[in-house]
């Protein structure tokens, strides 16, 4: 019995004293892991790109599909960890390019000559999100992570 009591201490003493492995700078919280970390990846072709809708799009207050009130909320019945926001970050786009910055990470996608853009975060977290041809200079799409969803919408600046 003592000699396993030792041979527990041991253990834990070995666990204790070996180096953890530091979080890289800019990842996201826990809740929005959705797959191991890994370099930033940008979503979609230069190559399909358009420069038709480039500009800076603020984030506007919008409904969402559980909330009766005004802001950026979870889609669903709020899941535990799922940062609620007023507005969505503002995007820009430059030379088709999409970026957001969210998190602490950056979302980059190319936006198709058709308004589609899916931005991804190189983390599991997506954008997916469609320019409105019925209101010109409105972009509407979904943030998505493991347990969070969001409805998203931006207006061009003036």
């Amino acid at each position: 019995m003592k000699a396993l009591f030792c041979a527990g201490i041991a253990l834990v003493a070995m666990v204790a004293c070996t180096p953890q492995e530091q979080s890289p700078q800019g990842t996201l919280s826990q809740h929005w892991l959705g797959a191991t970390p890994g370099a930033a990846r940008i979503a979609g072709s230069p190559e399909n790109t358009t420069t038709a809708f480039d500009g800076t799009y603020n984030g506007i207050s919008g409904r969402s599909h559980s909330s009766s009130g005004t802001g950026l909320k979870s889609r669903d019945i709020p899941t535990p960890g799922c940062q609620q926001f007023d507005v969505p970050p503002t995007v820009t786009i430059t030379n088709g390019l999409a970026e957001m910055q969210a998190m602490d990470v950056i979302f980059a996608g190319y936006v198709t000559p058709q308004g589609h853009v899916m931005m991804d975060s190189g983390y599991g977290p997506t954008v997916n999100a469609d320019f409105d041809p019925r209101t010109p200079g409105t972009l509407r799409g979904q943030a998505v992570s493991v347990n969070c969803r969001y409805n998203v919408t931006w207006q061009k600046a003036t």
